[in-house]
């Protein structure tokens, strides 16, 4: 049965990432809603160019989180223009080792190279195609889980560290990380935070 117009707009209006989680296991019917929900997304040429690693097993989760951790470091030292000061990475780290970002669900998503459709010299512009897609992808299951009521945050400093991603999630070959997805039922309030008006960032012609 379709929701009202209203209901489903509050999802997209009502959406916050969530970085603190409880511990409590998300129901196999749920998270695979959640997936079917991605699966539905826009994707260009219809190529359904994605891959996805659902973790749930608890050492590897702890090993993630560990990783999440030195992605930050890494972004927060190292990534940015104008680096944020140590004292703010310290506590930015020193929350996230008290468990923020822990969760009980990781979704790595892949974009999957392994069927490229376009001609050589246009390569770059199909993977911008591919990496479209793949974030539909997420954005759908972000949304699904929200409406759900599971908690979600994007996580995009993974690919700061790849590499040692790829070694703990072991994805095919021919598959490139594009983000971690931290799934959980929220153990905090959600707030939805400003953003800029429609007249800032919108031009009509």
């Amino acid at each position: 049965m379709l929701v009202g117009v209203e209901e489903f707009l509050n999802v997209i209006l009502s959406r916050s990432s969530i970085r603190w989680f409880k511990q409590d296991t998300i129901p196999d019917e749920v998270v695979n809603k959640i997936l079917e929900c991605g699966l539905r997304a826009p994707n260009a040429g219809g190529s359904e160019p994605w891959f996805f690693i659902v973790v749930k097993n608890y050492e590897l989760r702890v090993k993630i989180h560990k990783l999440l951790l030195e992605a930050h470091r890494v972004y927060g030292i190292s990534a940015l223009k104008n680096p944020i000061p140590y004292d703010k990475v310290d506590k930015w780290l020193r929350r996230i080792s008290e468990g923020m970002y822990y969760a009980p669900i990781y979704i790595a998503a892949y974009a999957d190279l392994r069927r490229r459709t376009h001609k050589e010299e246009l390569a770059h512009i199909e993977m911008v195609f591919i990496t479209q897609s793949v974030a539909a992808a997420i954005e759908n299951i972000i949304l699904a889980a929200h409406a759900l009521g599971v908690g979600a945050v994007w996580l995009g400093v993974p690919l700061l560290i790849q590499d040692e991603f790829n070694k703990l999630l072991n994805p095919p070959e021919g598959c490139e990380l594009q983000s971690i997805i931290a799934l959980g039922y929220p153990s905090e309030p959600h707030r939805t935070r400003p953003r800029r008006s429609i007249g800032e960032v919108v031009r009509v012609i």
